[in-house]
């Protein structure tokens, strides 16, 4: 790509307002382009994926086929982890029942069901405890934790939970029950009082393993743990459990928490997706089954079609639901239970296409009001129910490239939950925002956060966050621009590059599909399709051959307005695999539009 080019596409805004920004290569990187191409057949229009991820001609298969073997950490290097491995050990020798308390979310409902399922194997009694959203809320509570001891248990572990759980915490400290925490989440300075806390992003373990899920962090736990239990001789009265038969539940929770697809997080989504279409975890399975999967499940899947229908149980159903399908062993109770959640899946839609509707009338309210698009869009009601509001904030944020809070007004109290973008670390203004005693809860990530807050104190907390957003715009200037890896023509948008992006998934944050441009198409064909013909296939050629285009909801998207019959574009977006009816045809996903 020459430099004239690169720069047409980064000095003019798409039909999205995004500016292009091309990839360009080094002599060194062409020299690598050679040599991949006449050693693997490698095409060099996905060279710069590999420069993205430092490959080199010494590591290329490693990347291409990565052993888990060849990634994992030693378990131990985790601050806390013997201790927590040992105490744990201790429970499965003297067989007490142990006391899971989990999340809402597919992390958390995965991180539990991992735990279970690996425990079961040495036939210990494992109660597992997920909190209603609406009458518990995030996190551990004294009458939850309560209630698990009441059962037998002598030691409670959070998964996905419990880094800044300080007050409950607290108070189980004052009796004789131990508490494990692994989480993922970041904590603050004082750490709560517990017997042990695995978090790779406690200070002592540095930055490497940040990018971990909840349910990666469990499974560095069981093989600790097992190597704990061989070493103590357990398995020479028992068969050692197959840890690999686990990855389905690892990859499933990695993909929806939306933590960077990169490392060993790409290792477990790659190995989990192969254990997944082999079928079997009898409630992955349900819920392949009532998806209408009709392909082999890839990352799509599991943060599209299943990951929802897991999350529909917390959002506005039973929370245990999805962690109780994860679990099941008997087929019909496992096929009753995907039928429920796919059920409050659709009411899920129905809630949020509603909500939606009315954030976006918010935004151009007040986009109209003060004349621009503001830094930063808090968004308040009493309409949206809570159980949504992670959905919507992430609508908004997608919609607007805006880092966006979202609060649902309670009586006394509301819940909040945001979405951000790169530069604007949210989580940690909320844990600020938290030490200021401006939210009764508050914590996540630097994507995505979730908070508490009592009524007559939003405002300080929508002012307090303005400013922190208005502060970091000014040392990074808010651009919109959309990364491309290379500008190709419609031949080369061929199912052998098709079979080269699978090979260099799986795809999602921190690892993003790789984009194309296709210069100076001309559109032959526009057909309205689905249901409610709510999309559009647009058929597009240039001198080298034609290609299919779909854009889903296009009265959602600025397209409309240049879609004409003969008309010229360049066309931004990423290849896809139809594989509808066994077709398996190459088609192009559209993103943006440059005239």
């Amino acid at each position: 790509m020459n430099d004239n080019q690169n720069s047409y596409y980064q000095n003019k805004k798409s039909i999205n307002q995004n500016y292009w920004k091309l990839s360009t290569r080094t002599e060194l990187e062409t020299h690598f382009e050679l040599f991949y191409s006449q050693r693997f057949n490698f095409p060099s229009a996905l060279v710069p994926i590999l420069i993205d991820n430092k490959v080199s001609k010494d590591n290329f298969e490693l990347f291409l086929y990565p052993k888990i073997k060849n990634l994992l950490p030693d378990p131990s290097i985790f601050i806390d982890m013997d201790k927590t491995v040992k105490r744990i050990a201790n429970e499965i020798e003297t067989k007490n029942p142990i006391g899971v308390f989990g999340d809402y979310d597919v992390d958390g409902a995965t991180s539990a069901a991992l735990l279970k399922l690996f425990l079961q194997c040495f036939g210990i009694e494992v109660h597992i405890h997920i909190p209603d959203r609406f009458l518990e809320g995030y996190g551990p509570n004294i009458s939850a934790l309560n209630s698990l001891v009441s059962k037998g248990s002598n030691l409670i572990i959070t998964v996905d939970c419990g880094i800044n759980s300080h007050e409950p915490l607290k108070e189980l400290n004052k009796t004789d029950i131990d508490c494990i925490i692994i989480d993922h989440h970041t904590p603050d300075d004082d750490l709560p009082p517990a017997f042990s806390i695995v978090n790779p992003k406690r200070k002592e373990n540095g930055i490497e393993y940040h990018y971990l899920s909840a349910v990666g962090v469990t499974f560095i736990m069981i093989v600790g743990l097992t190597r704990e239990l061989r070493q103590r001789g357990v398995f020479e009265k028992i068969k050692e459990p197959n840890l690999f038969r686990f990855l389905d539940l690892v990859a499933l929770g990695t993909v929806c928490d939306v933590v960077p697809l990169k490392g060993l997080n790409r290792c477990f989504v790659k190995a989990g997706l192969n254990i997944i279409s082999q079928r079997k975890n009898l409630g992955i399975n349900a819920l392949c089954d009532i998806s209408d999967l009709n392909k082999i499940p890839d990352e799509e899947t599991l943060g599209y079609k299943l990951g929802p229908k897991i999350n529909a149980a917390g959002r506005i159903g039973s929370s245990d639901m999805g962690v109780s399908l994860l679990i099941s062993k008997d087929i019909s109770k496992a096929n009753e239970l995907a039928s429920k959640l796919y059920q409050l899946n659709e009411k899920r839609k129905k809630l949020t296409n509603n909500s939606t509707l009315e954030a976006i009338g918010m935004v151009e309210s007040e986009k109209n009001k003060i004349g621009k698009l503001p830094d930063f869009l808090f968004l308040v009601s009493e309409n949206w129910n809570e159980g949504i509001i992670g959905i919507l904030a992430g609508k908004i944020k997608e919609k607007y490239n805006r880092p966006c809070c979202v609060i649902s007004i309670g009586q006394n109290y509301s819940k909040g939950s945001a979405r951000s973008i790169a530069n604007i670390p949210i989580g940690e203004y909320f844990l600020e925002a938290l030490d200021k005693k401006l939210l009764v809860k508050g914590g996540g990530h630097d994507l995505a956060a979730g908070l508490a807050i009592e009524n007559n104190k939003i405002q300080m907390f929508k002012d307090f966050l303005i400013s922190k957003v208005k502060h970091a715009f000014q040392e990074n200037e808010l651009v919109s621009e959309i990364s491309v890896t290379s500008q190709l023509s419609i031949s080369a948008l061929n199912s052998d590059l098709m079979d080269w992006i699978k090979k260099l998934g799986p795809w999602g944050q921190g690892n993003p599909t790789p984009k194309f441009i296709i210069k100076n198409v001309i559109i032959k064909k526009l057909v309205f399709f689905g249901k409610e013909k709510k999309h559009l296939l647009v058929k597009v050629s240039d001198n080298s051959g034609e290609i299919d285009c779909k854009i889903f909801n296009i009265n959602e998207t600025a397209f409309s307005s240049v879609l004409e019959k003969n008309k010229s574009l360049h066309l931004l977006g990423n290849l896809v695999s139809n594989e509808w009816n066994n077709k398996n045809k190459v088609e192009f996903n559209l993103i943006d539009i440059m005239t």
